[in-house]
């Protein structure tokens, strides 16, 4: 490579090094911001409720969501619980209708999917709800007992027309699973900082709540029902693009933490990340896309450097350098979302987590973006 060339290409990294360093630093104020507001000062809402839940072969894990919702503070009569079930193969129909039968005073309607999807569940369930609130959340996840309460008071309270909620990863005893709930504890803390300063650009379907009417309103133009993922994403595209960012808030409450199960193993959740990523090449919305160009493209300057090692190793020494100055601009978002979520012991592991995280996100990404993908 001459000197011309070479000068290019660290110019090229340098902006995007800027741009990441920016972005992130905005993130960060903007979490600092919203832990600092105290979200607690609102009474509760009469407001009622529908909850959805998508379901496919997940008769182990079902019960745990149902189990959660029976537990709810919430007055029972003002919510019901919408249960999709997505062509499962398994007994996932009979468990849940097992559970209804033995639980009368939940207010539980189950349904068969009439497409394929979680899309197609979700969209489904939208038209049967009888409530104006929609609160979705996953069929593996365990749900605190304030989760209604919170979401709904703190979605009338401000007005809201939709509302993001805390998303913590469990078990987290390996080492594996404590690397996977750093890693999505940083997708948390990205998702309440963007929101904080008015610009969200993530969310997570596990624990989020919305205003059906709108939401019925975006389903007449929707083309992406025939994309793998992303019912959570599209939909926080929508609300963004039609309603101003005062009306989507992210609700930072430990009450209102919705817990979801790490991935067992490696290959599910390369997986599940690229499936994720799958989504991204339908994107709309400007802020969503430059956001995640910014992120990878900064990681992906990492990784040139660290190649650029083999064939000088002077590169290596710069590799380490912005590696270093990486995790220094990150530390401090990461540090507010582990002390918010208790997890504050897997923060010893965020140093040795930047040289690896450069070639995950650019793995993902690059495999994600090009393979074909499926929700199961």
């Amino acid at each position: 490579m001459n000197i011309e060339a070479l000068h290019i290409l660290m110019n090229i990294i340098l902006i995007f090094s800027g741009l990441y360093i920016l972005c992130i630093g905005a993130f960060t104020y903007g979490l600092y911001c919203v832990i600092s507001n105290d979200t607690k000062r609102y009474g509760k809402s009469k407001q009622k409720a529908t909850v959805i839940i998508a379901a496919k072969n997940e008769e182990k894990n079902i019960v745990k969501p149902l189990q959660s919702l029976a537990n709810q503070s919430f007055d029972k009569s003002d919510f019901e619980v919408l249960v999709i079930d997505d062509n499962s193969t398994d007994r996932t129909f009979e468990v849940v209708s097992d559970f209804k039968n033995v639980n009368p005073d939940l207010n539980i309607r189950l349904f068969r999917a009439e497409g394929s999807g979680k899309k197609q569940a979700v969209s489904q369930a939208l038209h049967l709800a009888g409530n104006d609130i929609i609160m979705v959340t996953d069929a593996d996840c365990e749900l605190p007992p304030r989760w209604i309460e919170k979401t709904v008071g703190f979605m009338a309270a401000n007005d809201l027309k939709m509302v993001l909620g805390p998303v913590l990863l469990s078990p987290c005893d390996t080492f594996f699973e404590k690397i996977q709930v750093l890693e999505h504890l940083s997708l948390i803390a990205t998702t309440a900082g963007a929101a904080a300063i008015g610009m969200p650009v993530m969310c997570n379907g596990a624990n989020m709540a919305y205003d059906r009417r709108s939401a019925l309103d975006f389903e007449r133009n929707r083309t992406d029902m025939d994309i793998a993922s992303g019912d959570d994403m599209f939909m926080l595209e929508q609300f963004s693009d039609q309603f101003s960012s005062s009306s989507i808030k992210f609700l930072m409450d430990t009450d209102a933490i919705v817990k979801t199960q790490t991935m067992p193993d490696l290959r599910s959740f390369l997986r599940q990340r690229r499936r994720w990523v799958s989504k991204t090449k339908a994107y709309t919305n400007w802020k969503i896309i430059a956001t995640a160009l910014i992120v990878l493209m900064f990681n992906t300057s990492i990784v040139t450097l660290f190649v650029g090692g083999f064939f000088h190793p002077a590169f290596f020494l710069v590799f380490a350098l912005f590696t270093l100055m990486k995790f220094l601009v990150d530390y401090q978002i990461l540090k507010k979302i582990t002390a918010f979520m208790n997890q504050q012991q897997l923060r010893k592991w965020a140093f040795p987590l930047e040289f690896v995280y450069p070639f995950y996100v650019v793995f993902t990404a690059f495999t994600g973006f090009f393979s074909k993908v499926r929700w199961k």
